[in-house]
């Protein structure tokens, strides 16, 4: 349990507290009207990092099992996570299926296109950051206002805020391991 523990601390935490950090430096770079299209594409490459290392913790998972704790393939990591998932913390929210979409988000990262029938997108021109209205994302998620940020467009015309997605999968992995939630966004 203790590598898991450390990969948390040193791999998948660090990276999505740098999608936090760089996705807040685009909005001040929005606001001040100065170096929009570097901080834009930052909190892009930072999502793919927070994406794809999130994704990967399956991986970790798999190959330093916590004592007790095994699992014969990588779909029943992913179960195991999927299991624990919760919209935002809202134990009375819909369904979502944000295993899946984190790792279909990731692979379009990687991949570019994907080749798979079971993907939720089609690729990495399906992350795009953009500004969305009313009505597009669920309640709650993402931000308010219209403002641009990295959102996921599903082949059924659905659309995510990545930040939702990692927050929910984060949250899932933690209970899965038992470990306390802190504060939305603060990884």
């Amino acid at each position: 349990m203790q590598a898991i523990r450390d990969h948390l601390k040193n791999v998948v935490r660090p990276a999505l507290r740098g999608y936090v950090a760089a996705d807040r430096a685009f909005m001040e770079a929005q606001k001040a009207g100065v170096g929009v299209d570097e901080a834009k594409a930052a909190a892009m490459l930072a999502g793919r990092q927070a994406a794809i290392e999130l994704h990967h913790l399956s991986d970790f998972v798999m190959n330093n099992p916590a004592p007790g704790t095994t699992f014969r393939d990588l779909a029943g990591v992913r179960a195991a996570v999927q299991s624990h998932l919760v919209f935002l913390r809202e134990p009375r929210a819909p369904f979502v299926d944000d295993v899946a979409l984190l790792r279909d988000v990731a692979d379009a990262f990687k991949h570019h296109k994907l080749d798979r029938r079971s993907a939720t997108v089609d690729g990495a021109d399906a992350i795009v950051m953009t500004g969305t209205g009313w009505g597009k994302l669920r309640y709650g998620e993402g931000k308010w206002g219209g403002v641009e940020q990295v959102i996921v467009d599903r082949k059924d015309g659905s659309q995510r805020a990545l930040s939702s997605v990692l927050q929910n999968v984060f949250d899932a992995w933690l209970t899965l391991l038992g470990q306390p939630l802190p504060p939305i966004n603060e990884y």
